[in-house]
């Protein structure tokens, strides 16, 4: 359970269900989230395809689809904003950023990257006639000729580029959030690379906090503080130590199927996002399961520095 006496800029999530409506039922995206992602720490949300943390995200960002059925709280400086969703005047763009995942997708083809600058400040109500800080960002990212990717439109420029792109005009604000969607998916290694730096680079010239939805293990080890590990619409661990020493029973197994772990096959598979559990959600393949986990919805417990919903730390 997650208490409400956390600093004034983390972001906590209480009791956070999304659902969607399907012919025949929900679909459980979101399914009972308990978690305060900490101010000025940068953390990762990791978990296989499906698992929820997309739509995590999204419900973090107020960007759901009016159809959803969602439920909960999102507590950020004393205010819930999941109560009001996209309607928060100011909080997008200066409170929170997005950088999206993929630069050819979420940049305007019509307008030059100048232009699309000028869009994001005047939503938040600020100017720069003078160009100045948007050319410091650019340079600050590694684009020293700021003024000729200003006038570009971007097709014009490499994804590299783009990217950089992405990441200067998250930060033009100067937000106090930022939640990166996958940043590295379906990058080679150069372009991981670059994406590497870009987020180190914020890390260590912003003062705010950072959420990272992956599955870039790499990632998530060389540059966040915790790790929330999703598993079928919840987080089933969360802490600094995951990584190198997993507790619950899912993210040993998950970690274990990983090449330098020697590709351990996880039995089973995922439940179905429509499927009600009346228990635990990984009951079903987990090497450790008891009667209660098919019968009872596990709590979140304290285990040394990490959170685990898993009966055997009752």
């Amino acid at each position: 359970m997650v208490t409400l006496n956390s600093a004034a800029l983390d972001l906590v999530l209480h009791q956070l269900y999304v659902h969607f409506p399907v012919p025949g039922g929900l679909v459980r995206a979101v399914d009972g989230v308990d978690i305060c992602f900490r101010h000025q720490q940068i953390t990762a949300i990791i978990g296989e395809s499906g698992c929820g943390k997309s739509v995590l995200g999204q419900a973090i960002l107020g960007i759901l689809p009016d159809y959803v059925a969602r439920s909960g709280n999102i507590f950020y400086r004393s205010t819930d904003i999941l109560a009001y969703n996209t309607s928060l005047p100011g909080f997008y763009g200066q409170q929170i950023a997005l950088i999206p995942q993929n630069p050819g997708d979420s940049l305007n083809p019509l307008r030059t990257i100048g232009r699309q600058f000028d869009d994001i400040l005047q939503t938040a109500g600020l100017n720069d006639k003078t160009n100045q800080r948007k050319q410091q960002l650019l340079t600050f990212f590694g684009l020293p000729d700021a003024e000729r990717v200003l006038a570009a439109y971007p097709h014009e420029l490499s994804g590299g580029m783009l990217q950089r792109v992405l990441c200067a005009m998250s930060i033009c604000c100067s937000p106090l959030w930022l939640l990166a969607d996958e940043p590295t998916k379906g990058l080679d290694e150069t372009a991981c690379g670059v994406v590497y730096e870009n987020l180190q680079k914020i890390k260590t010239s912003q003062s705010l906090g950072m959420l990272i939805i992956t599955h870039d293990l790499q990632l998530a080890r060389s540059i966040c503080a915790d790790i929330a590990v999703m598993y079928a619409g919840q987080i089933v661990e969360y802490g600094p130590q995951v990584l190198t020493g997993p507790r619950h029973p899912y993210t040993q197994a998950f970690l274990a199927a990983l090449p330098e772990n020697g590709f351990q096959p996880l039995p089973g598979l995922p439940p179905l996002p429509q499927d009600h559990l009346p228990g635990c959600r990984f009951a079903p393949r987990c090497p450790s399961c008891q009667k209660r986990c098919l019968q009872e919805v596990p709590p979140v417990y304290d285990s040394g520095t990490a959170k685990v919903r898993c009966f055997l730390y009752a």
